[in-house]
């Protein structure tokens, strides 16, 4: 199964939480779009340096 190119439209509050996880990650929204369609949660885990 290939992947598929789709057009969603974002909250605004959504597309700011997802501009914060970039900067501080570098994960690109189109990845975090895929990993939330998943399932997947980005977390911040306070445990690592």
């Amino acid at each position: 199964m290939g992947k598929r190119q789709i057009c969603i439209q974002l909250d605004e509050e959504d597309a700011k939480k997802m501009e914060e996880i970039r900067t501080k990650t570098g994960i690109p929204l189109s990845k975090q779009i895929e990993l939330k369609l998943k399932g997947y949660k980005i977390i911040r885990d306070e445990n690592t340096v």
